[in-house]
């Protein structure tokens, strides 16, 4: 069955959702005839949606073929819902949290209910899912496919950063433990709580080392930003996935009290990072709850776990579904800082072998996801068929 991928978030750019999109687009191409219609980060991304109503129309043309139009995300489909009235193939969208729960009322009210009419939602979590659920999402419309990560992706020793190689030099001299953490530097992922309540209480003194990229924003979008209303401010800060807890966390990897138990290596390179993932003793995901926005999934900790390093995870919306306690991590009272503080001293005395490898290569590869979205295509081809 051809189907047509249109994605905004697609390499060359990097993020979750990037690969997310890479992976399932190539992969589907291993199945069935596919056309993909991405935004290329050099034109204007608004342009982009714009000429989707004359070229989505005339490809459909040229091969009518095509079944299915799947959207990557929950912007897409604002930007892409006419598809489901102007077109006679089936409309699919994949929703990844904070592109479901964007706490705008003009959004929830008003446009949701436009997506509902879709022919399928899939999500990337069963969180998600329930969220949809709530949202008067038809069950019977939603299909839950977990995200997969790389199971064969190395690093190139020549290529890792020759800071992260001396680090890691003196800080097993030093026998150290390391202790790693991925992601913006946005108040869900809780960096700032994690280093000034749990990092500081540790028995066992290691070094927390978050990886993550640093914002450039310009001197007018930092005044523009400054003179609207907080609540509006907020709002395209969550919708545009803004940074909102850099200067905190520089602040704090400069204070006294955490220069030595707390690095933020900013914009690092992909091979440092899968170095710094198999030297750490395990990774953490201490995320904390955000009215209006929310964990889809957790991708990252897939990646530890692709290095055989435990995961230890606030018990948190998608996560569980990334998470298993015992199986490729341990799941914990998100904010609850004694809990944190017993589970890592804990851990780093008892060193507990998880085979968590393993259980993501059995249960989370890029094959697996895509073999989901073949199966769901066709169910709901196959329901609109019938209809």
């Amino acid at each position: 069955m051809a189907v047509l991928f249109i994605s905004y978030k697609y390499p060359p750019t990097l993020g979750g959702m990037q690969k997310q999109s890479y992976e399932l687009i190539t992969g589907y191409a291993d199945y069935h005839k596919t056309y993909k219609l991405v935004f290329d980060q050099e034109s204007s991304l608004v342009f982009f949606f714009i000429k989707l109503f004359w070229v989505v129309p005339r490809l459909l043309r040229q091969h009518p073929e095509i079944q299915l139009i799947h959207l990557n995300d929950g912007v897409c489909a604002v930007c892409c819902a006419w598809m489901k009235w102007m077109t006679s193939r089936a409309v699919v969208v994949t929703y990844h949290g904070l592109d479901l729960v964007f706490p705008n009322v003009i959004y929830q009210k008003s446009i949701l209910p436009l997506i509902r009419k879709f022919d399928g939602i899939i999500t990337v979590s069963d969180y998600t899912r329930e969220e949809c659920i709530k949202r008067g999402f038809s069950p019977e419309k939603v299909y839950v496919i977990k995200n997969g990560v790389d199971t064969s992706e190395d690093f190139n020793i020549e290529k890792v950063d020759k800071r992260i190689l001396a680090l890691v030099q003196k800080k097993q001299a030093m026998d150290s433990p390391l202790i790693m953490a991925i992601g913006r530097p946005v108040k869900r992922k809780g960096f700032v709580w994690f280093v000034e309540e749990v990092m500081s209480k540790t028995k066992t003194k290691g070094t927390f080392i978050l990886v993550g990229p640093y914002p450039t924003y310009s001197r007018l979008q930092i005044k523009f930003m400054k003179i609207l209303p907080g609540a509006v401010a907020r709002q395209i800060q969550l919708f545009l996935g803004m940074s909102t807890e850099h200067h905190q966390l520089e602040t704090l990897s400069q204070s006294l009290a955490h220069r030595n138990n707390f690095i933020w290596y900013k914009n690092l390179n992909h091979d440092s990072k899968l170095y710094l993932l198999e030297q750490a003793s395990f990774l953490v995901m201490p995320n904390v709850k955000v009215a209006g926005d929310m964990e889809g999934f957790g991708l990252v900790a897939l990646e530890a776990n692709m290095y055989n390093k435990p995961v230890l995870a606030a018990d948190l919306e998608g996560i569980t579904s990334a998470v298993v306690p015992n199986k490729n991590g341990w799941l914990i009272e998100s904010e609850n800082a004694d809990a944190w503080v017993q589970h890592i001293d804990a851990y780093l005395q008892e060193k507990p072998v998880l085979a968590a490898k393993d259980y993501v290569v059995n249960n989370f590869s890029w094959r697996r996801m895509v073999d989901g979205y073949v199966k769901t295509f066709n169910h709901i081809i196959s329901l609109k068929s019938a209809a």
